[in-house]
């Protein structure tokens, strides 16, 4: 057989082939009508649970490849899903019609698209979902681990785009799907683009992959989702910049039988922080291990003038005690977290959660050249939480605590601290109101600027009778190791057993802190141990020595908050009827004058009367 034979043959045959599909294409135009099939498919439809209206027509299509395309679609599940398909494009390979022969139940659908379409999914106790301007293209559908390229594209959430490119591998085998893989995955959401790949396999029972996605604003997404969820707040940050350069970086084993592992890098505005979650299938516990460097929390806090509370920040470390039914364990390490005017080094916590009951084994931290300890437990169960605490502080300098948290620089040295506490709420409020526990405290090297003790002792020693000093006192009082024991109840503290020293004053007291109003009373007893009160103090008269002299001081730990301390009204009248009365009594009189004569005779003088009258009256 010559060349030109051969070719001659191969035309001929080309030609009748496509001379007889083209009269078969022609054939089933004339011959079969599909639009009367519309009945028949929408009650294959009921059968399988789905209510379905087809409104427009059923038309062939034969290029590139046989199919059908059905215009405006209405489906509904009867129960949470229902929509609508602008229209609907199903096609077959060419080479797989000849399996209709064969079996025509193993004809399948190798390329689907969909050009305009909407979906509702409304289910019980969830949120709902509505999906519009739904388009979607696979071409060269196989189910035999083939990969077929897919796009899709759609709005979500009154307007968000978004979109999905890829290619889809899929093993199906009985009926059931084997395995699938997303390679070259492009997903993206507005300004997020999300990249990577994912493969299950073993009956979808291991799950693998990667994905990153670019920097993105997060305030920026969460202001979009404000727009049609009220019930989200947007917070608002000291640092205008704050949650505006996001990226996260995940690679994933997931073995529902076994161990699995979730590596998850967030960069934050420039800071690294690692999240990886271990899920223990076989014993349900999931562990969440969070580390950093450097946190700047003071990004993250309130803006200035604002009543935000970004409280709502921190609400993902609760998700792994919200979502996972199992024992679940969040261990945090971080080097550093900075706030305005301090920063807390080498924070660790280690926290367990089962059945909404929370126990914190662990918290060390090093916060203001002193160390924070504490353990404690939260029972989530009812409606309003029940936690207890016990902590325990070791040489926090005040001197440097004080003015970052409560903008007050009165009282310096290092404080020691153990409490045991127990409380309920739902708000700060609430807690503070229904705390109770105890502890003790003590402070080294104390100082306290707002009141200079001996001086105002002195002062007062003056006016029963002692010997003015003239020296210029220093500001504040520099007083021995100061200790007390404390009590909490009904958003009170009440300080008991109060013991500190100055020179030769000692020092004991009791009071009150009111939480709620940042308000406290503190009723000081001095007692003077020797004829002065420090060797180069005031003198001090003999009625006052190695006795109590109390001195009230109230006030306020609010900014700006001020603080008075005066001797007790009672004993400075005590005092006075005891001292200067009879001083000027004597003066006044040839004799002493007492608080009532024991005569009845008149007075000679009328001037002394007169005044023995006024100085009675005001001492009674």
């Amino acid at each position: 057989m010559t060349v030109n034979i051969f070719f001659k043959w191969v035309t001929t045959s080309l030609i009748a082939v496509v001379t007889l599909f083209s009269a078969a294409i022609i054939y089933i135009l004339l011959a079969v009508d599909i639009n009367s099939y519309k009945t028949d498919i929408e009650s294959l439809a009921s059968q399988q649970g789905w209510d379905l209206a087809i409104d427009g027509d059923l038309a062939w299509k034969f290029l590139p490849q046989p199919g059908i395309s059905i215009q405006q679609v209405s489906f509904s599940d009867q129960v949470a899903a229902s929509g609508s398909l602008d229209k609907l494009s199903l096609s077959v390979a060419w080479t797989d019609l000849f399996s209709i022969i064969i079996d025509p139940n193993q004809l399948t659908v190798s390329s689907v698209e969909i050009n305009g379409g909407q979906l509702n999914y409304k289910a019980p106790n969830s949120l709902p979902v509505e999906l519009d301007n739904i388009s979607l293209k696979a071409s060269n559908i196989r189910l035999d681990s083939t990969e077929f390229p897919l796009t899709l594209s759609l709005q979500a959430l009154g307007g968000q785009q978004f979109a999905v490119d890829t290619s889809v591998a899929v093993m199906i085998d009985n009926r059931r799907v084997q395995s699938f893989s997303l390679s070259d995955l492009a997903i993206g959401l507005n300004e997020i683009e999300i990249n990577g790949s994912i493969e299950a396999s073993d009956n979808l029972s291991f799950v693998e992959g990667n994905l990153q996605t670019n920097n993105f604003s997060l305030i920026q997404q969460l202001q979009r989702i404000a727009e049609i969820l009220p019930i989200v707040s947007v917070p608002e940050m000291a640092n205008p910049s704050a949650l505006t350069d996001l990226s996260i970086e995940s690679r994933f084993s997931v073995d529902a039988n076994a161990l699995s592992d979730i590596n998850n890098l967030i960069i934050l505005d420039g800071q690294a922080i690692a999240i990886d979650l271990q899920i223990d299938q076989p014993d349900n516990k999931l562990t969440t291990i969070v580390s950093a460097d450097n946190i700047n929390a003071s990004n993250y806090l309130p803006k200035s003038g604002s009543n935000a509370d970004n409280s709502g920040l921190f609400a993902p470390l609760a998700i792994p005690f919200a979502l996972w039914h199992g024992q679940s364990q969040v261990e945090m390490t971080l080097s550093s977290i900075k706030f305005n005017d301090f920063a807390v080094k080498n924070f660790y916590s280690n926290v367990f959660g089962n059945n909404r009951v929370l126990r914190l084994s662990s918290l060390n931290a090093d916060l203001f050249g002193g160390q924070v300890n504490a353990t404690g437990r939260l029972d989530m169960r009812s409606a309003t939480p029940v936690f207890e605490l016990q902590s325990s502080l070791k040489d926090i300098d005040l001197e440097l605590a004080l003015p970052a948290i409560a903008d007050n620089s009165d009282l310096s040295g290092l404080l020691s601290l153990e409490a045991d506490l127990q409380g309920s709420g739902n708000s700060s409020d609430e807690i503070l109101s229904a705390l109770s526990g105890g502890g003790q405290l003590t402070v080294l090297s104390p100082t306290y600027l707002a009141v200079n003790a001996e001086e105002t002792f002195c002062n007062a020693a003056a006016l029963f009778g002692g010997s003015p000093s003239n020296r210029t006192w220093s500001k504040g009082t520099e007083l021995e190791t100061l200790s007390s024991q404390f009590s909490l109840n009904n958003g009170k503290v009440l300080i008991r057993d109060l013991e500190t020293a100055t020179g030769n004053l000692s020092i004991s007291g009791r009071g009150t802190v009111q939480l709620l109003l940042k308000r406290y009373n503190l009723t000081a007893n001095t007692r003077v141990n020797g004829t002065t009160t420090s060797p180069s103090g005031c003198s001090v008269n003999k009625t006052l020595r190695n006795r109590d002299l109390p001195f009230i001081c109230s006030g306020s730990y609010e900014v700006d908050g001020k603080t008075n301390c005066k001797p007790d009204d009672s004993l400075v009248r005590e005092f006075l009827k005891g001292s200067i009365f009879q001083q000027l009594g004597g003066q006044l009189f040839d004799t002493p004058v007492t608080e009532k004569d024991s005569g009845d005779q008149p007075e000679a003088d009328p001037l002394k009367s007169l005044l023995k009258g006024v100085l009675e009256k005001k001492l009674k």
